[in-house]
């Protein structure tokens, strides 16, 4: 009988420290410093931004994680990007310096994962990504977009760095600058990365994980047909959340970059709402106990996953984020939103859709469309705007410095 009793004691012990695994106050911490005034709403490349920068990296290195970037926890790049998300021309603009946050768990593994989020947001309302009629002046404060995802990243690490566990990967925190002028710091990286692709299995997201509403618990998960495993271990380790699910591994957020270099990636998101780039996105609506929950789930599924090895990649099918919904047609591209160059680069092309079935390819750099020159994203749109299903574009294009031409039909 006494044995009996001390196993249910043990047992109780186990579930309060399980379920103790992620601490909501320390969410409500971290995001009431990255989103209190006193950041500005943390602007792409402003002061304020690198004060967020060297708060995350603080708790980095709090958590006993390895610096990771080019110059220790910061990973420093340039960019020449116009403050309008969906305008491509950099013709005589000032090169910028933008400042990702990275830092390394090293478990002595073959393969790392990476957990990442945005801690860039609209500033004073400047950069014209703003929804308020009236955002200049206004602090955009960004408690959920995206202050929620990088307290997630931070809670992680201290989780995963505490635990007394060794994991089976290694686990890379990454939260990126730029994501709100078109996921520049998360490409960056991409591009000249500080440790190679080839040894990342996957790359989890959280953009906007602080609105869980506790009588739907609806929670969007994007990116589930990059991989055949994470169905099966959201499913098997979630008896809470009424999940919705998403194939697409492209997406407005910065596992895109990731999807975009053949890695599985997953985006966890608790919805749009009235705040989106409003000065209304403050701290006292943020729900710190769902966004625990979503953590907790996010742990759980890292030990599933410890078991299947090297996630398999798949390429999914997935909406053209380079234009407007409300055009009649569409390319099925991914625009490179960093090229610096005249034209249209596109950064991924859609399988299926009228781009691929014409031939086009990741990297082609699109000049001409009809008798339209290209220079910027805004003429490749105007062309769109002007033709309907089953009309066909000539499409002048270089690939590797070699001028091209097809026919797209759409």
């Amino acid at each position: 009988m006494k044995k009996l009793i001390l196993s249910f004691l043990l047992v109780g012990t186990m579930s309060q420290l399980n379920a103790q695994r992620i601490i909501a106050e320390h969410i409500i911490d971290d995001i009431s410093f990255l989103a209190s005034d006193q950041l500005n709403g943390r602007g792409t490349s402003t002061p304020d931004e690198l004060i967020a920068a060297k708060y995350i990296a603080a708790k980095f290195e709090a958590n006993h994680l390895k610096p990771a970037g080019n110059k220790g926890f910061y990973y420093d790049f340039n960019y020449k990007r116009a403050v309008k998300m969906h305008d491509t021309s950099t013709a005589g603009l000032p090169t910028k310096r933008g400042r990702n946050v990275i830092g390394l768990l090293d478990n002595k593994a073959e393969y790392t994962i990476v957990i990442g989020a945005h801690y860039d947001h609209c500033g004073l309302g400047y950069d014209q990504n703003s929804l308020d009629p009236n955002p200049k002046g206004k602090i955009h404060n960004g408690a959920d977009d995206n202050a929620s995802g990088v307290a997630g990243v931070i809670e992680l690490a201290r989780y995963f760095s505490t635990n007394g566990i060794r994991e089976k990967y290694n686990i890379l925190f990454m939260t990126f600058s730029g994501e709100e002028l078109g996921l520049v710091g998360s490409k960056k990286w991409c591009e000249k990365p500080t440790i190679p692709l080839s040894t990342i299995n996957y790359m989890i997201n959280m953009d906007m994980v602080g609105r869980l509403n506790d009588s739907t618990k609806k929670l969007l998960i994007y990116g589930i047909g990059t991989s055949s495993e994470w169905k099966a271990s959201i499913e098997k380790n979630n008896d809470y959340f009424s999940v919705k699910y998403d194939s697409a591994g492209v997406g407005p957020s910065d596992q895109t970059s990731f999807y975009l270099k053949d890695i599985p990636v997953l985006h966890f998101f608790t919805g749009q709402h009235s705040d989106y780039h409003k000065p209304t996105d403050d701290l006292d609506k943020i729900n710190a106990k769902g966004e625990a929950r979503i953590l907790e789930l996010i742990i759980d599924m890292v030990f599933d996953l410890e078991t299947k090895g090297k996630l398999p990649f798949y390429k999914t099918k997935s909406p053209d984020t380079g234009t407007s919904t409300s055009f009649k047609v569409t390319m099925g591209v991914m625009p490179d939103y960093t090229f610096e160059g005249k034209g249209l680069r596109l950064d991924g092309v859609t399988d299926g859709k009228a781009a691929s079935n014409a031939g086009l390819l990741q990297g082609d750099v699109i000049f001409r469309m009809d008798e339209m020159t290209i220079d910027t994203i805004q003429d490749y749109m105007k062309v769109l705007s002007q033709h309907k299903k089953g009309d066909r574009v000539e499409v002048w294009f270089r690939r590797k410095g070699v001028e091209m031409h097809e026919s797209v039909n759409f």
